[in-house]
């Protein structure tokens, strides 16, 4: 998949290639994120249930137009595509785009899409902290009230749409290793009782979620995930900066399990600005043969350069040791002035 951005957020523009692992590495306010929501846009505005909330009463033949201004508030909270703003998607299937008008358009929409999404499209998760555990009762009770009383209630977008793939198990998909492979990293599993509340079980005892470590939960979103079937071959995953709560040890332990993912199918975004995430989804990638594209974000820019991964890895460590530059610079004042 390419994904192309032109004036959207904190983006002048962009194009990306979603196609196995993609990395997107930067300082923190240049629009790494909004290329995982652009995306999530597009994906998720095709999904059964969002279709009917957002398409237009007028459907002309096999094609449809979609009112995605719903969405696009709900992740940006407000229009963030600025004059000339352009939001496409191309896929095997076909191109979807969104202009500035807020009107997405998708060619060659069957009548399959006006209850749900085709077969052939693809699934997206939008992780965007692990704190998600902490409000689990909370969602629960707000999607109990949605259905009661036959409402929509205005709370995170993807903390929603993630809590319903935590706690709802999808039997039509196959699953992955990753289910294993986080439960031996843990030394323990996230489980449900028949209340539908979670804990992390380990050495026998059941833990609050208010007591696990963060980066223990982090890791049992995999685990749930995989285990609920929906990490899989369908599948674009966006982790936003999942090396904020890890030790730089626990970072490689993510890197490994990000690349098992791709290994089995998942198409995965990254966006970080950790040098040892980013090095280590670099060799890991590499030792496993698994395709990977790595993007800096500078500027109002997310590009390559000349088109390759080498010079742009090498720029991308440039940039995120900058901070080391400034300590050399502190040390070496620090002996002229002795």
């Amino acid at each position: 998949m390419e994904l192309q951005l032109k004036n959207i957020g904190m983006i002048k523009e962009a194009n990306v290639f979603i196609d196995g692992l993609t990395v997107i590495a930067g300082e923190n306010d240049t629009g790494k994120s909004t290329v995982g929501k652009a995306l999530y846009v597009i994906l998720k505005s095709r999904e059964k249930g969002f279709t009917q909330k957002t398409r237009d009463e007028n459907i002309r033949g096999d094609s449809a137009v979609l009112n995605v201004g719903y969405l696009m508030s709900k992740l940006f909270k407000q229009n963030s595509l600025s004059e000339g703003g352009y939001l496409s998607l191309k896929t095997e299937y076909g191109r979807y785009s969104l202009k500035r008008d807020d009107r997405f358009s998708a060619p060659s929409i069957g009548e399959e899409h006006i209850g749900g999404v085709s077969e052939k499209e693809r699934d997206i998760i939008f992780i965007e902290t692990p704190l998600v555990w902490n409000f689990m009762k909370l969602f629960s009770d707000l999607s109990l009230i949605e259905s009661q009383m036959n409402i929509s209630l205005d709370y995170p977008y993807f903390f929603k749409d993630l809590h319903f793939k935590l706690s709802i198990k999808r039997t039509s998909s196959k699953s992955s290793r990753v289910t294993d492979d986080t439960i031996s990293l843990m030394e323990g599993r996230f489980i449900q009782d028949d209340k539908g509340n979670f804990f992390f079980h380990k050495n026998g005892q059941d833990i609050e979620m208010i007591n696990t470590a963060t980066g223990i939960k982090y890791f049992g979103i995999f685990q749930v995930l995989s285990q609920n079937n929906y990490l899989n071959e369908n599948t674009v995953l966006v982790l936003d900066e999942p090396e904020v709560h890890l030790h730089p040890k626990w970072q490689l332990e993510m890197a490994k399990i990000i690349v098992e993912l791709v290994k089995n199918g998942v198409k995965i975004l990254v966006n970080s600005h950790s040098p040892y995430m980013i090095e280590a989804l670099q060799r890991y990638s590499e030792l496993e043969k698994v395709n990977a594209d790595f993007y800096l974000a500078e500027d109002g820019y997310i590009k390559k350069e000349n088109n390759g991964n080498s010079e742009t890895l090498v720029k991308i460590f440039e940039k995120l040791s900058e901070p080391f530059d400034v300590f050399e610079e502190m040390e070496s004042e620090r002996f002229q002035n002795g």
